[in-house]
């Protein structure tokens, strides 16, 4: 072939070849630079991204108002300077618990329980003291990373105005726990700084707690606020009008107290159920709870040996005693025995076989009236053994003894009705005895009773064979507003038929016990005032006195209140718990005929600010008068 024809090889010039070297090069550095952001700087990066965005901080609100009968108030809201800790960047950096403490100036194990107890909620704000001084509140916050994890903010409290007169009823609120968090979660709600721990605070808790609020923060890398870019207002709790009447409150502790009494008072609007007050010695301290409880101020309420925790009129049984003569004389009418006019020879003792269960006297030949107005054992065993244990029990239930009233506050007991299919129960070789039935037709032996129970017997007294559920709320109003009330109704919680040959007779006798001349209960006397009622004294183990009762209802009329009142080892019922009933009755009736109000509690409001158990003596007929 020709060299002329030969086929050329092309000329590779720098233009040629620049194309691909520098496409290779960039795609090589791109390459390089996704490598380093990818992985090199990624945990840099996923920081940055995770730290730039919104957050919520939540705001807490307002726990509603609680006010008494009147429109007095007793447990409101105050700004007061919280210390919080975020739980997870605290625990990162324990030693600031021990810096803290000393700042505080309280136990660090005291410190460590409140912040252990945020970590449900780890990641938030919460307040582990409340109330700290403002040049402790300034030095914490002035700190800055030298706490990390530690903050102050005003928030609004809970405060009571009287820390002791209502310490078993209102209760009092702390961090939320597990279970509160279980039991929000049920509910829907989110969980609030504070919930109610007891009583009132507690039952009413979903209520008072209202809706928290929030604001939508933009954050930065180091969680420090950009800018607010949104907020929900909280809403606050709804106001509560208690049913209580503080001074009744107040004149029936100071009753209890000033002979330093263990006892316990209840006492109930007939017509309704409400409960005007409600009150249990020894009382103790709601303000010991406010920051957390110490563990010496614990172990002292909870070592006391007379149980100041214990909420009395509801929450401990006792035999009830001769109180109980009304039930047993419940049962005789039902069984078709009660004749008023029928006369029992009381010879000092009822005779069962070869025992004698003594008397208080020998009261010779007793009516009913009498018999009732005096507390005689003889007249009531002769009765209550010819009725029989089945109708005693039956009319004890059916006026709601052995049940727990409902009322809305924790820790009620039911009492015990000694009924055949209790004893079974109860003990391995159940048996009954003749002396067991005569025990029991005068209050005594297994037979136990709450105060609330016993005053709700009074009611259905009063009421001609009707009693309502006992309730300490009497309404519920929007706190915006002030307005949209919601008023419990009464709720009907047992009826007896009986007819006027009962009631009539009943209340006469009642009425004899405090303004007859051998009545036990002239110590309850109150001038220009008739009303009734029955004493009572029961005798329990290896104890030197007898627990002292007392029920009633006043005017015997037109029945206003009925109370029950039970006191401690302190003697007979006339001489002890009557008197406590007449300055409590005398101090609400005599404000009822002054002209005060105690039922336009919403409108006075309107203007203000936003189980134990004790045993039965044994061998032999307790005293029971």
């Amino acid at each position: 072939m020709s060299v002329i024809h030969a086929p050329k090889s092309p000329d590779l010039d720098a233009r040629t070849l620049a194309l691909p070297i520098v496409s290779g090069a960039l795609i090589s550095l791109l390459a390089l630079r996704l490598w380093y952001v990818q992985v090199v700087m990624a945990p840099e990066l996923v920081e940055k991204a995770e730290a730039t965005r919104e957050t919520k901080i939540p705001r807490q609100a307002p726990r509603g108002l609680i006010y008494d009968r009147n429109g007095e108030l007793i447990a409101g809201i105050k700004p007061s300077l919280a210390v919080t800790v975020v739980y997870r960047t605290v625990m990162k950096n324990e030693w600031v618990i021990p810096k803290l403490a000393s700042m505080l100036g309280v136990e660090e194990k005291k410190l460590r329980k409140r912040i252990s107890e945020a970590q449900r909620l780890a990641g938030l704000p919460v307040p582990v003291f409340v109330g700290a001084p403002i040049d402790v509140g300034a030095r914490i916050a002035e700190a800055g990373d030298e706490l990390p994890g530690v903050g102050v903010e005003y928030q609004p409290v809970r405060d009571y105005r009287d820390t002791t007169a209502y310490s078993h009823v209102l209760g009092y609120v702390g961090i939320p726990n597990d279970s509160d968090l279980d039991r929000l979660k049920t509910f829907d709600r989110e969980p609030p700084t504070y919930v109610g721990r007891t009583g009132i605070e507690r039952t009413h808790d979903l209520d008072l707690m209202g809706v928290l609020g929030a604001e939508h923060m933009e954050i930065d890398a180091k969680r420090r606020p950009i800018r607010l870019v949104g907020r929900d207002e909280p809403v606050p709790g709804k106001q509560l009008i208690m049913s209580i009447d503080g001074r009744l409150q107040r004149a029936a502790l100071a009753a209890l107290e000033t002979k330093n009494y263990v006892g316990g008072v209840v006492a109930i609007d007939p017509k309704n159920g409400e409960v005007l007050c409600l009150v249990s010695t020894p009382k103790f301290d709601l303000g010991l709870f406010r920051n957390g409880i110490t563990q010496t101020d614990w172990d002292q309420l909870q070592n006391d040996p007379n149980h100041p925790l214990v909420t009395r009129p509801l929450g401990a049984s006792y035999s009830p005693g001769s109180t109980f003569k009304i039930i047993t004389s419940l049962a005789a009418y039902e069984s078709g025995k009660f004749d008023p006019n029928r006369v029992i020879t009381c010879t000092g003792g009822f005779k069962l076989g070869n025992r004698v269960f003594r008397c208080m006297s020998h009261h010779g030949p007793l009516s009913f009236e009498a018999a009732f107005e005096k507390s005689c054992n003889q007249y009531f065993s002769t009765l209550g053994y010819q009725v029989g244990q089945e109708a005693m029990c039956k009319a004890a239930e059916e006026v709601g003894l052995g049940q727990r009233t409902g009322i809305d506050l924790g820790g009620e007991s039911k009492g015990v009705v000694p009924t055949m299919d209790w004893l079974h129960r109860t003990f391995k070789k159940a048996q009954w005895y003749g002396g067991d039935t005569v025990n029991l037709s005068i209050g005594q032996g297994y037979l136990r009773a709450t105060p609330i129970q016993m005053a709700n017997l009074m009611c259905m007294v009063a009421n001609n064979g009707v009693n309502y559920r006992p309730h300490l709320v009497h309404s519920f109003r929007d706190s915006a507003t002030s307005t949209s009330e919601q008023i419990i109704e009464p709720e009907v919680m047992h009826k007896v038929t009986a007819g006027s040959e009962f009631w009539g007779p009943l209340r006469q006798a009642m009425g004899a016990v405090i303004e007859g001349s051998h009545g036990t209960g002239q110590s309850a006397r109150i001038p220009g005032i008739i009303w009734g009622g029955k004493t009572g004294s029961t005798e329990h183990a290896n104890a030197k006195k007898t627990h002292s009762w007392f029920v009633g209802m006043a005017p015997l009329d037109d029945p206003k209140i009925c109370i029950a009142v039970l006191v401690e080892d302190a003697g007979h019922g006339g001489e002890v718990a009557a008197p406590v009933a007449k300055a409590v009755v005398q101090a609400y009736l005599t404000k009822l005929t002054a002209g005060k109000s105690v039922t336009n509690a919403a409108a006075n409001a309107k203007n203000l600010s936003p189980s134990a158990v004790v045993s039965p003596a044994a061998g032999r007929l307790p005293v029971s008068r």
